[in-house]
């Protein structure tokens, strides 16, 4: 009976050490709001292994490279072209989103969650013109 009850108070301490281990990283998950320069930083660290990769695997000339470089750099313009231009489908869908959280929420919650869709509509906004200054570089 003792051993049982050894057994029973390791696995629920096991149990009870995951689950908040799982909590933890969920809620830093969640919690953690990328910055526009962390994504401006990854799509660059992105586009530079992906260019010397490219250079190496394929042994590229310089002029190969070169004109790489400006194809990636048209492709680039183009994609966000059709995001920017995809912007108020997105925008429309985001509102339907918060007119429906809104609906379960008192008025209370109302509020914070207004203030937490104001802000990430500024940061939303200060990534949008950040990638219009780059592009414009």
């Amino acid at each position: 009976m003792m051993e049982q009850s050894k057994r029973s108070a390791a696995l629920y301490l096991a149990a009870v050490f995951i689950a908040g281990g799982a909590v933890g990283y969920a809620l830093s998950e969640f919690s953690s709001e990328p910055t526009a320069e962390a994504s401006v930083n990854r799509a660059s660290a992105y586009r530079r292994d992906l260019l010397e990769t490219l250079d190496q695997r394929l042994e590229l000339s310089d002029d190969q490279l070169g004109e790489v470089i400006v194809i990636f750099d048209d492709i680039h313009d183009r994609f966000w072209e059709v995001r920017d231009a995809m912007e108020p489908e997105f925008e429309a869908i985001r509102l339907e989103r918060a007119e429906q959280v809104m609906g379960i929420l008192n008025s209370d919650q109302q509020v914070q969650y207004q203030l937490v869709l104001e802000e990430r509509e500024r940061r939303r906004e200060e990534r949008r013109a950040e990638r219009h200054s780059e592009q414009k570089r």
